[in-house]
């Protein structure tokens, strides 16, 4: 009974949380739909610094040769700013969409592209000053970093023992929930450090990846008496969980994330742009809470099944049968449960 009501509540957590996803996304849609278009003019008024003969198409030529090649650089320009405009999210309905769309002609000169990148540059940089991270962008660096961090590993086990062995976080997809949750605490934690100086950056980053590690490790072994890694042995260890070396990997990666990744990630998505976005968006907030609670479940169902508690109702015998040991010890090749990680050699 206990467990039927437990899985009633999970369900109901799961369809708020969709739905507060969505609704979020949405509102950001509809309250920053005038801002962005106010933004994505003002990025270009930029075009005022080119020289404007240098956009005039050369209608008047008579060799159909330079004919064609200027029609050919027309349409290149014009893919150019058609990339331009849905990287900074202009509206279709702003009339200057359609007068910058019919604006093609030649390359523009060495100084005009200096002027340009400069102009984008100084309407990239303030619009960073007003964003705020959202929904979408959480999500997003979830699931990124989560991947990301997965691949790292499974070349870093290639390249140090010359084997490939399955290190993925979650019964299902190929992801890491550890990368995952660091890179989110990084985008929280470090967002407001972008400006900063580097070193701060660093002390920042130190602190938030032992912090990470140590709490996760700590968690899977007080709910689940499970362990996937470990630095005793280790000439530099802090912890079972922390060494100096691992810190230090944090600490880089903090500040080329803050530095490098993150506003350029930040630029690039923009603003939610269609309510498409908000329904995918709300679809992949209920996987990916689906999947971490699924794995959570397992887990507890093993530790249950190794206790001698049979199955509870229907969906204890779906895991059990499913998600048996088999499957834990065949996907999670990297965890050990009940017993401890040898040291390091």
């Amino acid at each position: 009974m206990i467990n039927t009501l437990l899985l009633i509540l999970l369900f109901v957590f799961v369809c708020l949380l969709t739905s507060w996803a969505i609704s979020e996304v949405s509102w950001r849609f509809m309250s920053g739909r005038s801002y962005s278009e106010a933004m994505g003019r003002e990025r270009f008024d930029a075009d005022d610094v080119v020289d404007a003969s240098t956009l005039a198409y050369k209608a008047s030529s008579s060799d159909s040769l330079q004919s064609r090649i200027a029609s050919r650089l027309a349409r290149k320009e014009s893919q150019r700013q058609e990339r331009f405009r849905k990287r900074v999210g202009v509206s279709r309905h702003d009339p200057a969409y359609y007068e910058l769309r019919t604006r093609t002609g030649r390359p523009m000169s060495k100084e005009q592209r200096k002027a340009t990148l400069k102009a984008e540059r100084m309407a990239k940089h303030q619009y960073l000053e007003q964003a705020s991270l959202g929904i979408t962008h959480y999500i997003t660096i979830f699931l990124v970093c989560s991947l990301l961090g997965l691949v790292g590993e499974e070349i870093w086990m290639w390249h140090s023992q010359g084997l490939t062995q399955s290190r993925v976080g979650v019964v299902w997809g190929p992801f890491s929930p550890l990368y995952g949750f660091g890179g989110l605490m990084f985008a929280i934690v470090l967002w407001n450090f972008r400006d900063s100086k580097w070193y701060e950056i660093l002390l920042v980053s130190m602190g938030a990846g032992a912090a990470i590690e140590q709490a996760t490790g700590m968690c899977m072994e007080f709910f689940w008496h499970a362990q996937s890694w470990t630095y005793l042995g280790l000439p530099d260890a802090i912890t079972q969980w922390v060494c100096w070396r691992s810190i230090v990997l944090w600490a880089v990666l903090g500040v080329i994330f803050t530095k490098v990744v993150l506003p350029e990630f930040v630029w690039f998505i923009g603003e939610p742009s269609s309510k498409t976005q908000a329904v995918l968006v709300g679809v992949l907030v209920a996987f990916i809470t689906i999947d971490l609670l699924a794995t959570a479940y397992c887990f507890y169902r093993m530790e249950q099944r190794a206790l001698g508690i049979p199955p509870q109702n229907a969906v204890d015998v779906y895991v059990d049968s499913h998600f048996n040991n088999d499957f834990i010890q065949d996907r999670f090749q990297n965890l050990v449960v009940g017993s401890q990680l040898a040291p390091n050699a």
